[in-house]
């Protein structure tokens, strides 16, 4: 037999056994960790382990899972259904999932294949080989979340909440961030402010956080008017030149999140703008998106490591069987002003 044909077939537990001279539930206590329990002598113990060795022998874990009832595996599924090249946002997350999940015991499966149907993928989300599953930011339609109501399968929606109140969740507190924001903004003088969004159901996050930002703002005595919300794509990038030749033009704009706010800052290294004692500039996430610019962006700032250290251990707890009611976990956000925020002008106060 080659080489290539024994590296394709794995060892079994019957050929250990042979090669050691004992009977295969010998060599299954001996390799589960029970020698010491059933009195197996050091000798054969010795003569199990040479023989598990030489044969590359490994435990069907699959098997071992289902008899024990857990695989120490949780399951990672991006319900965007897509992961774009160069992504910070999903490289710091999923990063920050794997750390969480290791200090606890487990590995992470990641779901990569989004072009099965949804039973399909269900199907597979549900087949045994994880514990759990973290879902991360489906939308209310999404055709999992009634499959997944239905099941008995330990979830987590991550950044998101679920309509129907059935599965738990744990998520940034935006509605304490976009407060932040409008209440700095007002306190910082500015009254003349944009919002720079992007559209699409790729860009879920954007109105929701623009419409808390006008509601804060009211509250406040403050605005954000409809015609000063604008479209990053469908003005095909000239936002900055588009806001700059208004009449009274903005003293601070929000863009709904970081990779935004950089490309602004950008065009108005660009333009020769002065951030921020021309224009203030804020973002969301707390994350610095390679840019050419030199500037730090202002930001709510979220911990992405707090909030998937909180996601797991909430699904670890649904797993083990420590808690039964419907989570919803906010982490908690900061506004940091980083080099882009600073008080209106003062001719714009009059």
């Amino acid at each position: 037999m080659s080489s290539l044909s024994r590296r394709k077939r794995r060892s079994t537990l019957d050929e250990v056994a042979r090669r050691a001279g004992v009977s295969r539930t010998t060599a299954s206590l001996v390799l589960s960790g029970k020698a010491t329990t059933h009195r197996i002598s050091e000798e054969t113990y010795r003569r199990v382990q040479e023989a598990a060795q030489a044969l590359d022998y490994s435990p069907n874990l699959l098997v071992r899972s289902l008899q024990r009832g857990r695989t120490h595996v949780l399951s990672f599924f991006n319900a965007f259904r897509l992961r774009a090249v160069n992504d910070l946002y999903m490289d710091r997350l999923s990063t920050a999932v794997e750390r969480a999940a290791g200090k606890l015991g487990y590995d992470v499966l990641v779901h990569c294949d989004f072009s099965r149907p949804p039973e399909e993928t269900y199907r597979f989300l549900n087949g045994g080989r994880a514990d759990g599953l973290l879902l991360f930011a489906p939308l209310p339609d999404d055709p999992l979340l009634p499959l997944l109501r239905r099941s008995r399968l330990p979830v987590v929606l991550l950044n998101a909440r679920d309509c129907e109140g059935t599965l738990p969740s744990v998520r940034d507190d935006v509605e304490s961030g976009m407060r932040q924001v409008a209440e700095t903004l007002v306190a910082l003088g500015h009254r003349r402010i944009a919002a720079v969004i992007e559209e699409g159901s790729d860009f879920r996050d954007a109105v929701p956080r623009v419409r808390l930002l006008q509601r804060y703002l009211r509250e406040l005595g403050g605005d954000l008017p409809e015609h000063c919300i604008h479209s990053y794509w469908s003005e095909r990038r000239q936002v900055l030149d588009h806001l700059l030749s208004e009449p009274h033009p903005p003293t601070a704009v929000f863009c709904w999140r970081d990779w935004l706010a950089y490309r602004l800052l950008e065009d108005c290294d660009r333009l020769g703008v002065e951030v921020p004692s021309q224009l203030s500039v804020l973002g969301y996430d707390g994350l610095h998106w390679p840019a050419t610019t030199r500037h730090v962006a202002a930001s709510v700032h979220v911990d992405l490591n707090a909030l998937a250290e909180a996601a797991v251990y909430l699904l670890h707890q649904y797993i083990v069987g420590e808690r039964e009611d419907t989570a919803d976990i906010a982490i908690p956000v900061q506004l940091h002003f980083g080099t882009t925020l600073d008080a209106a002008p003062a001719s714009s106060r009059i």
